[in-house]
């Protein structure tokens, strides 16, 4: 799936690659990448290179920590959920704290990875949640009494073309 961030004047593409879901287990891998290029290799063998401003590894090359993170393997290309939030979350969150306008965007087929990213599960906590604490860690670590803070959020899900507020019971 992709993500789209924007912030400063500056839209930005990442892509990030999931492992197989039990379905797909006894299915070809056509996904590599090469620093920021994505590599699709289509049934001939024929590959097409797409160059994105950020490409993440998340398919395989994994541990499973005894408390349930997904870590990388040592010297592997795995980008766990730390990985993809200072790469991307960290960016948007220190634009957003200098005044401007940020969104981040994430989209792709059901099921190829957006909600994990986002949100996480368990140990695996996604951009939100891990955006959410630094706000209130940076809040906290402020010594000026003069500056006060406000915080607002929210979260929108576009399926099948209608727009649910994901902070509302869904009436």
């Amino acid at each position: 799936y992709i993500y789209t961030y924007i912030y400063n004047m500056s839209i930005k593409v990442a892509v990030r690659v999931r492992p197989f879901n039990t379905r797909e287990e006894d299915t070809e891998l056509i996904i590599s990448m090469k620093g920021n290029s994505t590599i699709i290799k289509d049934e001939f063998g024929n590959e097409k290179t797409f160059t994105f401003d950020k490409s993440f590894w998340s398919h395989d090359q994994y541990i499973e920590q005894p408390n349930g993170y997904l870590s990388p393997t040592p010297g592997s290309p795995y980008a766990d959920q730390k990985i993809v939030f200072d790469a991307l979350g960290k960016e948007i969150l220190d634009n957003a704290w200098e005044g401007y306008n940020c969104c981040l965007f994430a989209y792709g087929q059901t099921g190829s990875g957006k909600s994990y990213s986002m949100v996480g599960y368990g140990a695996n906590k996604g951009i939100v949640p891990i955006s959410c604490e630094e706000v209130f860690t940076r809040i906290k670590s402020n010594k000026d009494e003069t500056i006060t803070y406000e915080v607002e959020i929210g979260m929108l899900e576009i399926y099948n073309e209608k727009v649910q507020d994901l902070l509302v019971a869904a009436n």
